[in-house]
């Protein structure tokens, strides 16, 4: 089907002309059909190829006789250059070249090689003294310009200038007048009158020109709409086109395009394409449309009709709910992701969430996606459940599968607890580790560390306890904690300390004497040991279940006691090593203390004799050695301090021999023998130890307990009173009541060599 695009004016024949007295009605009528075929294209599938533009020199259309006109025809880029072809009256020139002179009143055409023919220029050659001159052509937004000129060149006064017969202006002197911006309403007829400027004007009266019927052309046409559909379906593109034409003579006028629907702007009026390409349309894109065209300087703009376009709306399909995490389970306080999504749907889409049972909506949204999600952020035991969701376009609203959810529970961090409590964890015992959680879902996988090291893996279902039993040995002393595991999260917890405490073993006593060639009381020291047991151990010496004294050792160290033994103190000796479990009592040792005789007196005087003239030297020495045995006996937790009560004036002196020193340990006995003196009629009394070499080991097992390079000095005590022993050494009670420190009663040196 061919459509018809007007190119150009629609009826240019009679721009200029006023009249045509010398057609008669049959060439008028060949004439308008001739313009008609040439105004009017028909298009088939494509826009008309571009005419010819005749341009005048000069620029007006109505002319004295014996004046001259140069036209020129100029076609565009678009045809081949070759020879131009005039018409005169439709009739061929012989003329040939791009621009001639004519001087004759008529329609003139030209063509080009291929190219249509160009629109009809009438010229008016006229006898008249008065004519009107306008400007060609005139176009809507152009200006027009009316002259009103006399044969002779004449100067002019009393200028009218009237259209249709109704007066415009008037000028006293000569003028020219301009219309600026004119329309299709400023077509009609146009003519002028003038007087000659003479002296007898006033017995002249005016000249009246002839009328010149002006037709003002469309700078475009007015638009036309056009869409590609004009019931697109939702999401689909639709392109519209804003259809116009401008005239040969106005190709390079630019033009901007506007596009509206129901009235109001949806593109730039600055946009230079007649097109507007909408993406996508929804069913709230349907309405009335309409577009809009005008110049730059917006002097002429026009409107296209309106259309109409409803944009069909595609119902919702394929509905289906997703969740993330996927597998239904998620961990209380996680967050739960429920994505709904359709197959297909155009338009705004209302999405909603709710849960089975419920009947209320959690979640409501409307977008143009087909997908859309709902997020729960922290879910919680109550939460579980089976869920859906719904989507809707139209009146049909889509329901999806449920989907079930169930919620884990993290498990709480676990109490790790001990059987028994700490004050009887020592070797041998039995006690068990539990480890609990009070939440959590499960199977719950619990396991124990010792030091980091996992000892035992163990399940059990919520509210029971996961135990395993130890029997403690020394090893097991350590850091523990329990780790709980549902496959969630692992939590850990609190460290305990475990301290496996070893009881003490039967401690052994040895009895020493301290020097092999003393005389009077001799001192005496008892040292007591311990093979095993935790430490800190504390050690008790006794005598006949009275205790002489206490002292604090580190396993692998010896307590020691050092006493001066007079005549009395004969008896059972034991100690005890107690580190806060079942006390240890080493075995009893049986010692006897002998009296001096008359003969061993004597002897023994005069051995004080001798003793006192190198008393002086014996201080210092001693002295010296006492700090060094204090700081030995620091190390060790040694008690030195010893008790000894005094014997009455009235006794005889008697000898007591005494045992060989013994330990605790029956397959052991020393090869030691010592005498013990005491002189009651003196006021300090010696004792008298002499040691031997140590032997080897004889045929029954038993060795002595000292190596054999050991040696001691000299110790001496005086014994000033006889006072009852107590529990804490270096303290005594006094016979009225009172007390009093005991280092002014004992002077005990312990001497190394």
């Amino acid at each position: 089907m061919c459509t018809f695009l007007f190119q150009g004016p629609k009826l240019d024949l009679f721009a200029t002309e006023r009249t045509f007295p010398s057609q008669s009605p049959m060439e008028f009528f060949l004439i308008l059909l001739w313009v008609s075929l040439l105004v009017i294209a028909p298009v088939c599938g494509q826009s008309a190829p571009l005419k010819p533009v005749i341009f005048l020199e000069p620029r007006w259309t109505t002319h004295f006789k014996g004046e001259s006109v140069r036209l020129k025809c100029n076609g565009f880029h678009s045809y081949v250059t070759g020879k131009t072809q005039w018409y005169f009256n439709m009739e061929l020139l012989e003329a040939t070249f791009n621009d001639i002179r004519v001087e004759n009143s008529g329609h003139y055409a030209c063509r080009t090689q291929d190219s249509p023919l160009s629109n009809p220029v009438f010229l008016s050659f006229s006898n008249d003294e008065l004519i009107l001159q306008t400007s060609y052509p005139v176009f809507e937004g152009d200006s027009l310009v009316l002259k009103c000129v006399e044969k002779k060149k004449t100067k002019l006064t009393q200028v009218t200038y009237y259209k249709n017969g109704e007066i415009l202006a008037s000028f006293n002197e000569y003028s020219e007048m301009f219309l600026s911006k004119i329309n299709k309403s400023n077509s009609g007829q146009y003519h002028c009158s003038a007087k000659k400027k003479s002296i007898w004007k006033f017995l002249i009266g005016p000249e009246e020109a002839k009328p010149v019927t002006i037709q003002v052309q469309e700078l475009f046409s007015t638009p036309i709409l056009r869409s590609t559909t004009l019931e697109p379906s939702e999401g689909t593109p639709v392109t519209l086109s804003c259809e116009t034409q401008l005239p040969p003579e106005k190709t390079d006028t630019q033009l901007y395009f506007s596009f509206f629907r129901n009235n109001r702007i949806i593109s730039s009026s600055q946009e230079r394409s007649p097109k507007l390409q909408l993406i996508k349309v929804w069913k709230d894109d349907s309405g009335s449309y309409h577009c809009e065209a005008k110049t730059v300087t917006s002097r002429v703009q026009k409107k296209s009709q309106p259309i109409q376009i409803k944009v069909k709306r595609i119902p919702v399909s394929g509905i289906h709910l997703e969740i993330y995490p996927p597998g239904g389970q998620v961990a209380e306080g996680q967050t739960l992701v429920l994505v709904c999504s359709v197959a297909g749907g155009t338009g705004d889409i209302t999405f909603s969430w709710s849960k089975q049972g419920t009947g209320a909506i959690l979640k409501k949204k409307t977008q143009r996606l087909l997908v859309a999600e709902f997020k729960i952020l922290a879910m919680r035991e109550s939460e579980a459940g089976e869920y859906y969701c719904t989507a809707n376009n139209t009146n049909n609203l889509l329901h999806s599968k449920p989907v079930s959810i169930s919620v884990k529970i993290p498990v709480s961090p676990p109490l790790l607890t001990f059987s028994i409590p700490e004050t009887q964890m020592f070797v041998g015992k039995v006690v068990e580790l539990k480890c609990k959680v009070q939440r959590g879902s499960a199977p719950i996988l619990y396991r124990f560390y010792h030091e980091g090291k996992i000892m035992k893996n163990s399940s059990a279902p919520l509210g029971d306890t996961a135990s395993f039993n130890l029997s403690l040995t020394e090893q097991h002393a350590g850091n523990y904690i329990c780790e709980a595991d549902n496959g969630i999260a692992a939590q850990f917890s609190k460290t305990l300390t475990l301290s496996v405490r070893v009881p003490v073993s039967r401690p052994h006593l040895t009895i020493s004497v301290l020097k092999p060639h003393a005389t009077g009381g001799d001192m005496v020291e008892f040292r007591c040991e311990a093979e095993t047991g935790t430490t800190p151990i504390l050690y008790r010496f006794f005598r006949q279940g009275t205790i002489l004294g206490s002292g604090w050792a580190h396993l692998g160290e010896a307590a020691f006691l050092n006493l001066s033994l007079p005549s009395g103190d004969s008896g059972i000796y034991s100690c005890e090593a107690d580190n806060g479990f079942i006390p240890q009592l080493s075995e009893g040792v049986n010692l006897s203390v002998s009296v001096l005789t008359g003969k061993q007196r004597g002897r023994l005087a005069g051995e004080v004799s001798l003793g006192l003239l190198g008393f002086l030297g014996l201080i210092s020495v001693g002295l010296l050695l006492y700090f060094k045995t204090q700081r030995r006996s620091g190390e060790s937790f040694a008690f030195g301090l010893s008790r000894s009560p005094a014997i009455p004036e009235s006794q005889e002196p008697t000898q007591v021999e005494l045992e060989p020193t013994y330990v605790n340990d029956p397959g052991q006995q020393s090869e030691t023998h010592s005498q013990v003196f005491a002189d009651p009629g003196l006021p300090v009394i010696y004792s008298e130890f002499r040691w031997l070499q140590q032997k080897e080991e004889d045929a029954d097992g038993f060795t002595s307990m000292l190596p054999p390079t050991q040696d001691f000095s000299v110790v001496y005590t005086e014994v000033k009173a006889e006072q009852p022993l107590e529990e804490t050494v270096g303290v005594t009670e006094a016979t009225d009541g009172t007390q009093e420190d005991d280092t002014g009663n004992y002077e005990n040196v312990q001497l190394h060599s």
